[in-house]
């Protein structure tokens, strides 16, 4: 299980590093000039292997779950990648998306991390599914532990 942890997460910031440069580029471009190998500056100007706030957020996620699941401890976890440059690829944040930019704020100025989304439809962006994977190992792990408990 441990390995296959590590290579999810590693594949995540693999794949995301692969996108950075190209990210909002045209279907069209990307077949004209598909990615096959790691690139350098592109869209964020950033240098090779250069993983995105997708990644470092995840990163973050996956750390606090190794503690056990708290979820004020991973909202200040995401307010040290804000503040830090936790988790990051270089030590700086490059780029981050709107509605977790206002959720962060929301944590930095002390609310609760329960309470800390917004709640308007618009508000519904991909950003969140794309950092799940940490808790669906940790859930898994969780059911296999007690499982063997039982047993």
């Amino acid at each position: 299980m441990e390995n296959t942890i590590k290579a999810g997460i590693f594949g995540i910031c693999v794949g995301d590093a692969l996108g950075v440069p190209v990210e909002f580029k045209t279907r069209e471009t990307l077949k004209a000039f598909p990615v096959e190998n790691m690139r350098e500056f592109g869209s964020w100007n950033q240098p090779k292997g250069t993983w995105s706030d997708d990644s470092s957020l995840t990163l973050c996620i996956a750390e606090e779950l190794t503690k056990g699941y708290d979820l004020e401890k991973i909202g200040q976890s995401f307010v040290k990648w804000v503040k830090y440059g936790h988790w990051t690829a270089h030590g700086r944040l490059f780029d981050i998306g709107g509605t977790t930019r206002h959720s962060i704020a929301r944590l930095i100025k002390g609310e609760s991390a329960k309470f800390s989304g917004n709640i308007f439809e618009e508000d519904n962006g991909n950003g969140s599914l794309m950092r799940t994977l940490p808790l669906a190992f940790y859930l898994k792990t969780k059911k296999i532990l007690k499982s063997s408990i039982r047993r």
